[in-house]
């Protein structure tokens, strides 16, 4: 009798104290009951401990029509992004070579003239010589160097033979990020590459009208200086446009089909006290 009555107490005490544990307890002597809880461990609350039940499988594939429409986008935009790049491309490669050499030939007269016609034609040389070399290096560069977009669309059209798949289409999305954020670095360099001419251009007209300065070197400083202002603020003015990967990337994120998946989430949270339990349930719908 004594031992069911502490088993019962013990059971009352874990599990919310049912009533029919509640009067044999009641029955009991309070001096057997205390007899008969020294040496039992104090109950005490458990923290509730979460357990999770998440419905939410992997993120949807996309469906094949979306599929299809993604990749189609996908290649116009790489095609389109190719041709533009390798246009501007041989552009620069031109333009570097043919201003770089000039500003050699130019510089290389400045420092070869015997008797030297003033202290400022020889500083001219050192400048065009300096910028000729930077200039011709950029446009040798271009000319030779098979842009990154070339070798993506040859990737792709060899993908698209064997059928796109999500998983390729997925890769060709990053090199295509890829090549964004590249693209903008080197426009911010051209940027602040054309303010640096603009800059020597200023330094060439502020040191103009040095007395020591020929009519003739005070013209041609006007002329270079203006060409070096002139062009070093177009760059610096059209570095401000997004390159073609740039804006094929911006293209295919506004208009890209994505599969839109309702996601349910349900989270169990039970809670042990000394005087009895619950259970908590939260969902995300």
């Amino acid at each position: 009798m004594r031992d069911a009555s502490v088993w019962i107490v013990t059971c009352a005490l874990a599990a919310g104290a049912l009533p029919a544990g509640v009067a044999l307890a009641q029955d009991m002597v309070p001096e057997e009951e205390d007899i008969e809880l020294q040496g039992m461990p104090p109950v005490t609350p458990q923290p509730p401990a979460a357990v999770v039940i998440d419905t939410e499988g992997p993120a949807p594939s996309p469906t094949p029509a979306a599929l299809s429409a993604n990749a189609q986008l996908m290649d116009r935009l790489l095609i389109t992004a190719t041709e533009k790049t390798v246009r501007e491309q041989k552009f620069t490669a031109a333009a570097g070579i043919v201003g770089g050499s000039i500003l050699l030939g130019i510089g290389g007269w400045r420092l070869s003239e015997d008797p030297p016609q003033s202290q400022f034609s020889r500083g001219l040389g050192i400048m065009f010589m300096t910028l000729g070399a930077v200039d011709l290096t950029t446009g040798i560069f271009a000319a030779t160097r098979i842009s990154h977009e070339k070798r993506r669309l040859e990737r792709w059209r060899k993908a698209k033979k064997d059928g796109i798949t999500d998983l390729e289409l997925a890769r060709t999305e990053g090199e295509l990020l890829s090549s964004a954020e590249t693209r903008e670095g080197q426009r911010l360099l051209i940027r602040w590459n054309g303010l640096t001419h603009a800059l020597a251009g200023m330094v060439v007209l502020g040191l103009s009208p040095v007395p020591d300065n020929s009519q003739t070197d005070r013209i041609n400083a006007w002329v270079i200086g203006g060409i070096f202002i002139a062009t070093g603020f177009a760059a610096f003015g059209l570095s401000f446009r997004p390159t073609p990967s740039e804006a094929a990337w911006n293209e295919y994120q506004a208009k890209k089909i994505t599969s839109a998946g309702q996601q349910v989430s349900f989270r169990l949270s039970p809670s042990v006290s000394r005087r009895g339990f619950g259970m908590g349930m939260s969902g995300t719908f």
